[in-house]
């Protein structure tokens, strides 16, 4: 399992992860039922990551509300100097739109006006990051599909298949989503995530995360694989 922190809750705990490779896989998990897959491609050049997002969840904290199960965002700390500059998001492959109110969206429809890229470090962002909530984020860009014009997360955000609390009316995307991100400059490897991954739920409600080793405990279970699991 990966480290749970629950909503403002502070806690220092790392799986020490390295990579040389062009692309990588992380499972987290914890044993509330909160569950996550992210899988990270290096673009060609070195210059954009293909980063794929998935709710597995099958069950969440005792407490939690409809937002506040929904995956709202993944942060990273790429190494010093480089930043994300922009990109596209699109509902995966075998994903859809659930109660948007702006009209459906399917495989490969263009969501880049409900997700967005952001540089700053927050309250929900190692520093750079994917997310589907406001603070310091930058839109994709693409058509309002749901809620005001402009980024409203956590409405907007991913929820599992299992659907552990209903939506009652809230717009979310079941499943999974698939972002192309473009950097500043170009990056040899995904060295970088070794500084520590993070997977957002709600608005603050918890983070599964992998952080950096330096901070000394070691939790066994978060998966990372440097070996590419190409889907089919």
């Amino acid at each position: 399992m990966s480290c749970f922190v629950p909503r403002t809750v502070g806690a220092l705990c790392a799986v020490a992860v390295a990579s040389s490779a062009s692309a990588a896989l992380f499972n987290l998990s914890d044993p509330s039922g909160l569950s996550a897959e992210v899988e990270i491609d290096l673009g060609a050049g070195g210059t954009s990551l293909d980063i794929r997002i998935r709710n597995t969840s099958t069950g969440v904290p005792m407490g939690f509300s409809n937002s506040d199960q929904l995956l709202t965002g993944v942060s990273f700390i790429l190494d010093a100097g480089v930043e994300l500059t922009g990109g596209s998001a699109a509902v995966g492959p075998t994903s859809m739109s659930l109660n948007f109110d702006g009209g459906s969206a399917g495989p490969g429809d263009n969501i880049g006006g409900e997700w967005g890229w952001g540089n700053t470090v927050t309250s929900g962002s190692l520093g750079n990051a994917i997310s589907g909530n406001t603070s310091g984020m930058t839109a994709f860009g693409g058509p309002n599909l749901d809620g005001p014009p402009n980024l409203n997360g956590p409405q907007g955000g991913l929820i599992s298949a299992a659907e552990p609390v209903a939506l009652g009316g809230l717009g979310a995307i079941q499943d999974e989503i698939v972002v192309n991100v473009t950097l500043n400059q170009a990056i040899a490897d995904l060295s970088f995530l070794s500084n520590g991954l993070q997977v957002e739920y709600g608005s603050d409600a918890a983070f599964l995360y992998v952080p950096a080793p330096a901070t000394g405990t070691l939790f066994a279970g978060a998966f990372f694989a440097a070996a590419r699991r190409r889907r089919r």
